[in-house]
């Protein structure tokens, strides 16, 4: 075999060998770009009561508030907006976008916006208003809801 024989043979050989032990490498650098885009999910046909008489926050129609409820949204807390004197909306605080928490509407008028890349939602039901200065955001996860004038609880659904 020529000494120029053997060389290609080394360089191609080394090629190879580089190649088989960097992969690993590159298949883990690579999975660790992606990101779960998908919404928070909850089992689904759970029910969730809330006692709105206990969230002072709700007391008037248009008003709006942050609520933690477990097992719901991902273990994430949920914006529950009251439409109406009997009517209210549920949805996730959890941008679409990129994941981060979106913020409480900072007054009765505002609509509640992702601190993160400026994407706003609707206060009464979380519908894109706005979509972030970098990519797309989908309407926020909305929630089955009803509400018992008697007894003041909501009870939500997934």
């Amino acid at each position: 075999m020529s000494t120029q024989s053997r060389r290609n043979f080394l360089r191609q050989a080394t090629a190879s060998v580089g190649l088989v032990l960097s992969a690993p490498v590159i298949a883990g650098i690579v999975s660790g770009c992606e990101k779960d885009e998908s919404d928070p999910t909850s089992p689904t046909g759970q029910t969730f009561p809330i006692d709105i008489t206990k969230i002072s926050e709700l007391s008037a129609i248009g008003s709006i508030s942050l609520q933690a409820v477990t097992d719901l949204n991902g273990g994430e807390p949920v914006f529950i907006s009251r439409i109406g004197a009997s009517t209210f909306a549920v949805f996730s605080s959890v941008c679409t976008h990129d994941g981060c928490p979106v913020d409480l509407p900072s007054s009765t008028a505002a609509n509640c916006i992702c601190p993160c890349h400026k994407a706003e939602f609707s206060r009464t039901d979380g519908s894109v208003l706005r979509q972030p200065l970098v990519g797309s955001a989908t309407n926020l996860k909305r929630f089955s809801a009803t509400f018992d004038d008697q007894t003041g609880i909501l009870t939500v659904r997934t």
